[in-house]
């Protein structure tokens, strides 16, 4: 929503500039002028009515979450204070699921008890191999560490993909319909409406359930028995920093076979490079690739590829050695976005934000190479029974306390027939 507010903000200001040259100059808007301004204010209205879908698809949820209660999710599966639930979650790591009290133990829902006076049977989150037969949902903060993990070493979960988190891995029908080849019609009183020329086809994909290990993370006693050690700050990022960087692999490249069909494996070819561009590509292949994609998709829309293309892009030079997009075009700024890896200089080309995610491949013979398009059409489905195991026991001959997650997801291209995302591939020769 911030995005697309501000990217119509942006575009207003455009046409309003045109208006204001106008009225300083004393004149009315040439035709060119006229054109220009038809045209960015057409796209703020189109903005404006995306925005207000989102807003009425907001209200809408909110107006349902109101009807039928709280639902179990990540973020309000405890209700203690962070600080007790960290402090559990820390004992646990250390000492196993055996050593927590009575009250640590409330803090987690167990699997096949009660809390409240209300019977739980949830899936088993987080479970102690060799300690007491108990199951324990980890707490938000941990959860939120190794989230923060994960998106350090990926792009998918940057570039706006859309992400749904559900309670089971059964499989998820998501539907599609392209109707792009009827259009309404004009008649006249008392005549009857005519037939679509073609029926409505609509289509699905079917979202999974893949299961992902970190694979075993293995810390010497020394370090769990030391208190100044942050054992859950080392453990959760280590998860997720293994899970993120499969994960991001199989969402950018997957096969779909057995794994989550990737986005690059999912898009079509937008523009392919002329010979001799097999390392590279040249000023005329991006408003190609642009202009590839429909305009229903480019509101929003972001380049894709991994920094070694980056880097090609910037140096892109003239006959005379000049930077043949300079820093207006290339929109390089050296401001820092905290937080966002991805996108650490704000890196833009011909005003459309960049995503540097390092599984794209890079510019080489037949490499699709960069990707464009409205990311938010790759749809990420992640189940919320993430599972944490700790071995207490089996690695003690060697000194050393065992942990290893489990997580399942799947991610695939929700793409009606129109094709949302599209690729660069190099040239063959």
């Amino acid at each position: 929503m911030k995005e697309l507010l501000a990217q119509r903000a942006k575009v207003f200001e455009q046409a309003r500039a045109l208006v204001l040259k106008a009225e300083a100059e004393k004149r009315a808007l040439k035709p060119e002028e006229q054109t220009e301004y038809d045209a960015r204010m057409a796209d703020v209205k189109a903005l404006g009515e995306t925005i207000e879908r989102s807003r009425m698809s907001a209200e809408m949820c909110a107006e349902l979450d109101r009807s039928i209660g709280p639902r179990e999710t990540a973020d309000n599966r405890r209700s203690p204070g962070s600080d007790l639930a960290d402090a559990a979650m820390d004992q646990f790591l250390r000492r196993g699921s055996e050593s927590l009290s009575t009250e640590q133990r409330r803090i987690f829902a167990p699997v096949d008890g009660y809390r409240d006076g209300i019977q739980l049977r949830t899936a088993s989150p987080l479970s102690d191999v060799t300690g007491a037969a108990g199951a324990y949902m980890v707490p938000q903060g941990f959860l939120a560490v190794l989230e923060q993990a994960k998106k350090w070493y990926g792009g998918m979960l940057q570039v706006g993909a859309t992400v749904l988190r559900t309670a089971t891995g059964a499989s998820l029908p998501y539907p599609n319909l392209n109707d792009t080849g009827n259009v309404g019609e004009l008649v006249a009183e008392n005549t009857q409406v005519s037939q679509a020329a073609t029926e409505m086809s609509f289509g699905r994909i079917t979202l999974g359930a893949y299961k992902y290990s970190s694979k075993l993370v293995l810390v010497p006693i020394e370090l769990i028995q030391d208190s100044a050690f942050d054992v859950q700050g080392l453990v959760a990022n280590a998860l997720g920093i293994r899970l993120g960087r499969i994960q991001n692999t199989h969402f950018t490249t997957g096969t779909g076979s057995s794994q989550p069909n990737g986005v690059v494996t999912a898009a079509t070819s937008g523009t392919t490079g002329a010979t001799g561009e097999t390392a590279k590509w040249v000023y005329a292949d991006i408003p190609t690739l642009i202009h590839s994609v429909d305009p229903a998709y480019r509101i929003g829309a972001k380049f894709m590829l991994n920094d070694a293309s980056a880097l090609v892009t910037e140096l892109m030079v003239d006959g005379n050695g000049r930077p043949l997009l300079n820093s207006s075009f290339l929109g390089i700024s050296q401001e820092v976005k905290a937080g966002d890896p991805t996108n650490p200089l704000k890196y833009s080309i011909l005003g459309y934000p960049v995503v540097i995610n390092n599984d794209v491949a890079t510019m080489s013979a037949n490499a699709k190479s960069v990707l464009f398009g409205d990311f938010s059409k790759y749809i990420i489905r992640q189940c919320l029974d993430f599972m944490l195991v700790r071995f207490g026991e089996k690695y003690m001959d060697y000194g050393q306390i065992g942990f290893v997650a489990f997580e399942r997801c799947d991610g695939n291209l929700q793409d009606a027939g129109t094709h949302p995302i599209k690729y660069f591939a190099n040239s063959a020769t």
